[in-house]
């Protein structure tokens, strides 16, 4: 979570002494909690009334990474308060453990769902072939229930360090408490995360090969329904796609050698600055890009499921017409 193992920010420590830490990190998570939290409650709310007109599996899809998303938004500000401290943590342990673990359950199960999506987009397209059945089976009700459940049971396992670690809180130089840092994490939690995010990244990538072959060639043997819908679809995917590259891929690229930098220079404290390493702001850069992924999301969906713009329109400008028949009639996504 925390990017430095060094002790920045307090004690004597000016923000300006590392401002990837303490300016660049604030300020991304400042955007995506101002406008990542109602873009996406706005998304939950438009799901949650879009009823039957939209498929079932891919409606619980969507509207489960819609939740993760406002999950990840709403530990944003007690990370901010952490990082404008500068890395203080004023709060109890157990709210530490607790934004730690929601802040890696959210962020992971959307990467499931992610995944989920864009199987769920490929298995509408997409013909007979050897894995048509694993792509129709997640299409269906019970499947998909039992792919939510799972999804989220990978996100707690990706957060299992912020859970089972000793110490939480530890002192920090001048009086400081930080919050989930000094080797917390171990570097086979960080192969088997990033195994995890390789694998999501491999199903959208495959996913969207196989939407633009598609696409491609549309004369084939194919259930697959009208032009703009099979373009929607790689729309969709191609979005989930590019937020995987330049949102996700940089924190999981330098995930592993930063947490095993820090079991090597896992040592005293000290109690002034301590200089931060190349590794250390490239990961910090990363977290920022990471926090990001929660403001891309919508827009994924503003351009890639019909009439989603109007019926977040219609959702705050006309509360009172929200059952299912008002709003779910024009959301329309087979």
């Amino acid at each position: 979570m925390n990017s430095s193992f060094g002790d920045l920010g307090t004690g004597g420590c000016s923000p300006w002494d590392d401002p990837a830490r303490f300016i660049v990190v604030p300020t991304a998570y400042a955007l995506a909690l101002g406008l990542g939290l109602p873009a996406n409650v706005a998304a939950l709310a438009v799901f949650l009334r879009s009823g039957g007109r939209l498929g079932q599996a891919l409606r619980l899809y969507l509207l489960n990474l819609a939740l993760a998303d406002v999950l990840f938004t709403l530990t944003l500000p007690l990370w901010l308060t952490y990082y404008l401290g500068p890395a203080h943590w004023p709060f109890p342990e157990a709210a530490c453990r607790a934004a730690g673990a929601i802040y890696y359950v959210s962020t992971y199960a959307a990467v499931a769902f992610a995944a989920l999506i864009s199987v769920c987009r490929c298995g509408l397209v997409r013909g007979p072939g050897p894995s048509a059945p694993a792509r129709l089976a997640l299409r269906r009700r019970g499947p998909a229930r039992a792919a939510c459940a799972s999804a989220w049971l990978a996100g707690l396992a990706c957060a299992a360090p912020s859970l089972a670690a000793p110490h939480a809180l530890r002192p920090g130089p001048g009086g400081s408490v930080r919050c989930l840092e000094h080797g917390w994490a171990r570097s086979g939690l960080a192969y088997a995360t990033v195994a995890f995010f390789a694998a999501a990244f491999l199903l959208v990538f495959a996913a969207y090969v196989s939407l633009a072959r598609a696409l491609a060639a549309p004369s084939g043997p194919s259930p697959a329904p009208a032009g703009p819908h099979r373009r929607a679809a790689r729309t969709m995917v191609l979005g989930l796609l590019l937020v995987f590259v330049l949102c996700l891929a940089p924190y999981h690229l330098l995930l592993a050698p930063w947490v095993a930098g820090q079991e090597g220079a896992a040592g005293g404290d000290g109690g002034g600055c301590h200089a931060t390493s190349t590794l250390d702001v490239l990961h910090t850069l990363s977290l920022a890009l990471l926090s990001l992924n929660s403001c891309l999301d919508p827009l994924i969906y503003c351009f890639s499921v019909r009439r989603f713009r109007q019926d977040c329109w219609a959702l705050s400008c006309r509360p009172g017409l929200g059952g299912p028949g008002a709003h779910g009639a024009s959301f329309v996504l087979p």
